[in-house]
């Protein structure tokens, strides 16, 4: 169980394990500077009785039997100025992790508890820091896959998206405050609940939560990439094109068709945007189980494919088993036909298949093609990372906000509907709308469990 209570000290290594030239210790809580006190030693091997706030201090850590560990910058950090509002010590030491583990063994023998995944964010957010928007940007951050991913949880930890979720919960406390004026002063003649005027707030308010569910999609390929599925039957040279996207040899390649058992998953960037590459089981009457069950999983993938890339082998044209794979993926959106072997010469070509919206013919063995190929993918998902970034609206990323503000949209067309049915109980009509703000409440951590935050903060790295 998490100390929501934050009564405890807590530390935990605040670097990546493995060599470095720092390693950094992180002590929060309100036993911080004491325990900095005990195990830090001047260059004279004296203790030192105190730390200015946001000041380096050279020294030594020592262990319990006051045998010198490493040489140190300490810092110690007053709250509530910090970033989890409480008093802060970080120690930098060499990066050695048998040095920085020392330490760390040193400092929770004096009391402070290991931290647990995610703590001192937690702390950031129990203490008015950050809110919990904030705080997930924080582990987006951290676990950025590309550029664009990078900058857009900046935005959302600089407050964008905390910023247009508290807009949207300031303009539907003051449609409730009409309603329940309505509740108070029933004699009173205040015309607050003609329908119309209601109505029409509510309408507007559920426009702009549409506009921000609208960017989810853009938000989600910004910050995971988008996901290319490699289909086609055996041998047509699926892997080669893997390899040739990934300029590397990745994938096996052989003569052998069915070569490919399973799915391969490589990611590499298109223009600041992670591509992520599956290079699936040659589809076809399967040989044995094995080959089967890679081909239960090829079609499975195509289920979650942004893109698909339908590969045949155009020094051979088309084939019975093209075909019956070209029946499974006509179904299917986004799909540009890859007429691969360019290099041997085509017996068909793009302008031949003009029934396939996409199509590029390209040479896998000698790259030819390639660059052609990462265009037209781009201009399927219609993309522009920098000019999204620039638009008014903040982007969805997080499926918890997007399903919540779903459930926000609900409540609210709910209000739309009892007033079209006549059904204008200010009572009833006021129930519908705390549910809306209860739901938006939600995202940016207004209204929580400890069972939501354990959620939450669990996915997070210990020491942030």
């Amino acid at each position: 169980m998490r100390d929501y209570l934050c009564e405890d000290t807590i530390a935990a290594i605040g670097t990546p394990i493995g060599k470095g030239a720092i390693g950094i210790v992180r002590i929060s809580g309100k036993d911080s500077l004491k325990i900095l006190k005990e195990i830090f030693r001047t260059k004279k091997g004296t203790k030192k009785e105190s730390f200015e706030d946001r000041k380096m201090h050279y020294g030594f850590v020592v262990d319990g039997s006051g045998e010198p560990i490493d040489e140190v910058l300490a810092v110690y950090m007053r709250a509530p100025k910090t970033f989890t509002g409480e008093d802060v010590v970080e120690i930098h030491s060499h990066g050695g992790i048998v040095v920085v583990r020392k330490i760390l063994r040193t400092v929770l023998s004096r009391g402070a508890r290991l931290a647990e995944p995610g703590e001192f964010s937690m702390r950031a957010f129990v203490n008015g820091k950050i809110d919990l928007v904030q705080a997930e940007a924080i582990n987006e951050l951290i676990n950025a896959k590309s550029e664009f991913g990078a900058k857009l949880a900046l935005k959302q930890l600089e407050g964008e998206l905390s910023k247009k979720i508290r807009e949207l919960r300031d303009k539907l406390l003051e449609v409730k405050a009409y309603i329940e004026a309505a509740v108070d002063f029933p004699d009173e003649e205040i015309e607050i609940l003609e329908s119309g005027h209601i109505k029409e707030r509510i309408i507007e308010i559920i426009k702009e939560i549409d506009k921000l569910i609208s960017t989810y999609r853009d938000g989600k390929i910004l910050k995971e990439g988008i996901k290319v599925a490699i289909v086609g039957r055996p041998n047509v040279g699926k892997s080669s094109l893997l390899n040739a996207i990934l300029r590397e040899e990745r994938a096996i390649v052989t003569e052998i068709p069915g070569t490919t058992r399973d799915i391969i998953e490589e990611t590499v960037t298109l223009k600041g945007i992670p591509l992520r590459l599956i290079d699936t089981a040659g589809i076809r009457e399967a040989m044995d189980k094995v080959e089967q069950i890679g081909i239960e999983r090829s079609i499975k993938s195509l289920e979650e494919a942004d893109v698909i890339l339908f590969v045949v082998d155009g020094s051979i044209g088309f084939t019975e088993e093209d075909e019956k794979i070209a029946e499974i993926v006509r179904k299917k959106e986004n799909v540009i036909l890859v007429i691969n072997k360019k290099d041997l010469g085509l017996k068909v070509s793009c302008k031949e298949v003009s029934d396939w919206k996409e199509c590029v013919e390209l040479s896998a063995k000698n790259t030819e093609g390639i660059d052609e190929l990462g265009e037209k993918i781009m201009k399927l998902i219609l993309l522009e990372p920098e000019t999204i970034l620039r638009g008014e609206e903040p982007l969805l990323t997080n499926e918890r906000h997007k399903e919540l503000l779903e459930l926000t949209r609900s409540s609210l067309n709910k209000v739309i509907e009892s007033i079209e049915m006549g059904f204008e109980s200010p009572e009833f009509l006021s129930m519908d709308i705390d549910d809306a703000l209860h739901a938006l409440g939600k995202i940016v951590g207004q209204v929580t469990t400890e069972d939501m935050l354990d959620i939450i903060f669990m996915q997070f790295c210990i020491g942030k």
